[in-house]
């Protein structure tokens, strides 16, 4: 938290005895949450481990501008100016109005963040994201299991000479789009992974850069396409089980029947390794390593499977309450956006921590319905 002294902040310091702007107290509560989930401490590292320390002391320090681009996303209704005017009465607010800072123009505030790049918001990222979930919260865990969903969206950005790069996924997109793929705790909505790239690149491509984070106490919910039995393969191998919805598993040959109505499976695209498979009504039906139904039934795998965390509906949770309808980036370059997009996920876990912190507190399990 910001206990200590303000003067990292550099920039024209005036000493007030009284607010020059009262601001809104949803607001400069905002920048209060800022800077408890992201204390001084933890910038500092940040800047530290990017190689982005200033060798000058300058108007606008890394460490303000990373709280500058994680403001972005907190007031996405809002024009550069407003939000940096919100951010520094926020601060001001913070020191009991000790301290008030001249705001920045356009063209630094612009410099500032060129300077910054992407690597501290991704380092950021990677410094508070993971699962929250305790073991004591049965409803983040199943048979044993910590159920995870792998899901992805596309966020669209400004349509400039350079954003282009970014692609549109189809003929009737109006601003280049780029897609981004996460892992999340199905239980708590809190984030483990994440990767972005081009809107051209299919998800299933993204989604193996995630293999990474998957661990064998783990059951990755996802929805399959065609690539499916080839995801599958490289995702059991990292020793996770999986459970996964799929089109046309009519077709897969049937084996050994349950009487919870799933049955044994042994695709031969999959080497003759067994799955099993729980039919559902309509067009989807539900795969999964999870063989043996003394662990999970197939009404307990398709209950938790409709509870699937849903990117899409996730990331507009971030704006309830606001007029901006979906998510929709401001950056003007690749790298920027890049920024912007680590900046929104930082944002996200954090609020998802804070939320299961206060539940945790007021006695109940962190657990989420469906969003």
């Amino acid at each position: 938290m910001l206990t200590t002294s303000y003067a990292f902040f550099s920039g024209k310091v005036t000493h007030v005895k009284t607010p020059s702007d009262n601001g809104r107290l949803a607001d400069q509560l905002s920048i209060g949450f800022l800077t408890s989930v992201f204390p001084v401490s933890l910038l500092d590292e940040v800047v530290g481990v990017s190689g982005c320390a200033e060798r000058r002391r300058r108007a606008l320090p890394a460490r303000l501008t990373i709280y500058y681009v994680l403001a972005l996303r907190l007031f996405s209704d809002k024009n550069y100016d407003q939000v940096m005017r919100l951010l520094l009465n926020g601060l001001a607010w913070r020191s009991r109005w000790v301290y008030t800072w001249e705001p920045p123009s356009a063209s630094a505030i612009s410099r500032a963040r060129a300077r910054l790049g992407a690597e501290p918001l991704r380092v950021l990222f990677y410094r508070v994201t993971g699962p929250v979930a305790e073991p004591r919260t049965s409803r983040s865990w199943l048979a044993g299991l910590r159920p995870v969903t792998m899901d992805g969206t596309t966020l669209a950005v400004p349509e400039t000479r350079d954003n282009s790069a970014f692609g549109y996924p189809d003929g009737a997109a109006r601003f280049p789009r780029v897609r981004v793929v996460a892992v999340a705790e199905n239980g708590t909505h809190a984030l483990i992974d994440a990767t972005f790239g081009s809107s051209a690149v299919e998800e299933h491509i993204l989604a193996r850069r995630l293999l990474r984070c998957l661990e064998s106490d783990m059951l990755l919910l996802a929805r399959s396409g065609p690539w499916g039995l080839e995801l599958w393969r490289q995702a059991v191998e990292t020793g996770t089980h999986l459970l996964w919805g799929v089109t046309g598993a009519d077709a897969l040959p049937v084996g050994r029947s349950f009487e919870d109505g799933s049955y044994l499976s042994r695709p031969a695209g999959l080497g003759g390794a067994p799955l099993r498979v729980i039919p559902l009504p309509g067009a989807e039906w539900l795969i999964t390593t999870l063989v043996d139904p003394r662990q999970a039934s197939a009404s307990e795998l398709a209950a938790r499977y409709a509870e699937r965390w849903v990117m899409d509906s996730a990331l507009a949770w971030l704006h309830s309450g606001r007029r901006a309808p979906a998510i929709t980036l401001r950056s003007r370059s690749p790298e920027m956006v890049a920024q912007e997009i680590w900046a929104l996920l930082c944002v996200y876990q954090a609020m998802r921590e804070l939320t299961c912190q206060a539940t945790s507190h007021a006695g109940a399990s962190c657990t989420c319905a469906r969003v």
